[in-house]
């Protein structure tokens, strides 16, 4: 808790394929009307973007450069299309990092596809070397919205008229879409508790579009919200140092088809990290909205035989949070389930090398204590599957990769979801969650090159 991995293809075919080599697509820059600007290959962002103007950057496997924080103001617009590249440039200090920040009343449109994904990522290809993504919407928070700001952001270089508080009263604020992206080598830390997230969402609402987004790599957590209400679906984290998904200061929105694979890019974890983490707040308060993620069919994946060095809990819903954990797979850490009794934790399958859940769970769970993680619930090897050049290379390497850790005949996560039951089935439909028949991130039934996360990335455009 701070203060204040994937697979790709789509759900009938989720690619977060890379762009076909093919010649870079140059956009000249000129006004489209009045307020509207395309930046041309090769340009930098401003640092702000005003209300009542539009940047748009187009072209696939054109490039474009953030160089420091680009804020998008009230009434301003990012437009961003298929086959895009955003790098941030790696600064000499944390608090310079580069970052994209859409501020409260400022939207973005980052509409990639699944063979054309927009890649956001840095100059230099390692942890850290840039902020990340930052959303702030107007959505309840558990916080008094008139003196909390954003985490990670330096207070004392923010630019006169940028405005970092989030949160409000609008529940179903739309800050816009951000679908099928990457976010490669983001978390740089001001200190310690301060830092930047892979995308980080701050009182964002349910009118906001959020889905197939891959967050790899990072230094501190793939994904934190910061209250609000939008709802995630066909997620990923992969390779981050700290928490793959964190919740705080009263997010209310459902998760559904989501996976985590624990793996620090440069065996460095930051001490306390965690599957899935979530908090009231950072005392553990009565404020309102109470922390309260819905969650269902989810895949966490920690280590084969013992946990990875430096995780520690596969869940840890701790300081008054509540929440809701459906059908989903957790193995591979120290300690499956921790540390208090939240609203609903049912249907789930659990694996743990030492403790499989404290308090103990009821009997529609499965858990499972000691042995190799994979015995029980037997996957198709989720240890060994990701691939080695794609996740250690330029983002935009070419790799060949269409496994998932999907499940084995005699799996217990093959059958066995149930979504007819108080509370989940509140969140069916309406709220954008699917009856599945199947627990984990996976559909068993789906070929293999077309589950919503098969990677199969083509040639590049490098």
């Amino acid at each position: 808790m701070k203060k204040a991995l994937v697979y790709c293809g789509a759900l009938a075919a989720l690619a977060f394929g890379a762009c076909k080599k093919e010649a870079q697509q140059p956009v000249a820059e000129r006004p489209l009307s009045a307020g509207v600007t395309y930046l041309a290959n090769g340009d930098t962002l401003p640092n702000i973007i005003e209300g009542g103007d539009t940047i748009r950057l187009e072209g696939a496997c054109n490039t474009f450069y953030l160089d420091g924080k680009c804020y998008v103001k009230r009434g301003g617009v990012l437009v961003i299309k298929q086959g895009v590249t955003v790098k941030g440039i790696s600064k000499p200090t944390p608090a310079e990092a580069s970052a994209l920040v859409i501020t409260r009343g400022g939207r973005i449109f980052a509409d990639g596809t699944e063979t054309q994904p927009i890649i956001f990522t840095s100059t230099v290809d390692s942890v850290g070397k840039w902020g990340g993504v930052v959303i702030l919407g107007q959505a309840p928070i558990n916080q008094d919205t008139t003196t909390v700001t954003i985490e990670g952001i330096d207070l004392p270089s923010l630019p006169a008229g940028v405005d970092v508080h989030f949160g409000g009263s609008n529940s179903s604020d739309n800050s816009g879409r951000f679908n099928y992206v990457r976010i490669y080598n983001a978390g740089a830390a001001i200190s310690p508790n301060n830092e930047l997230n892979s995308l980080t969402l701050g009182g964002v609402g349910s009118g906001t579009q959020i889905h197939h987004v891959l967050a790899a790599n990072g230094a501190d957590d793939a994904f934190e919200c910061f209250g609000g209400t939008v709802s995630l679906r066909y997620i990923i984290a992969q390779s981050t140092n700290d928490d793959a998904f964190d919740f705080d200061f009263g997010y209310r929105g459902a998760i559904q088809f989501a996976l985590a694979v624990v793996k620090s890019v440069d065996n460095t974890f930051n001490g306390d990290a965690n599957g899935i983490e979530s908090d009231n707040d950072g005392t553990g308060s009565s404020a309102t909205p109470q922390t309260r993620p819905v969650i269902s069919n989810m895949t966490i994946i920690g280590g084969n035989s013992a946990a990875v060095t430096g995780t520690v809990r596969g869940t840890r819903f701790r300081r008054n949070s509540s929440g809701i954990l459906y059908n989903s797979i957790i193995m591979g850490y120290n300690t499956g389930y921790a540390e208090i009794a939240i609203q609903s934790v049912r249907h789930n399958l659990i694996q743990a090398f030492t403790t499989g859940a404290t308090p103990a769970l009821d009997a529609s769970n499965k858990v499972w204590v000691g042995g190799n993680a994979n015995d029980s619930i037997r996957l198709r090897n989720p240890f060994g599957s990701l691939p080695t050049v794609w996740m250690f290379g330029q983002p935009n390497s070419p790799a060949t990769f269409d496994a998932r850790p999907d499940t084995t005949v005699g799996s217990p996560a093959a059958t066995g979801a149930v979504f007819n039951e108080a509370p989940i089935n509140a969140f069916v439909g309406g709220s954008g969650m699917t009856a599945v028949s199947y627990r984990g991130a996976f559909d068993p039934a789906a070929a293999n090159g077309t589950a919503w996360m098969a990677f199969a990335l083509d040639n590049t455009c490098n």
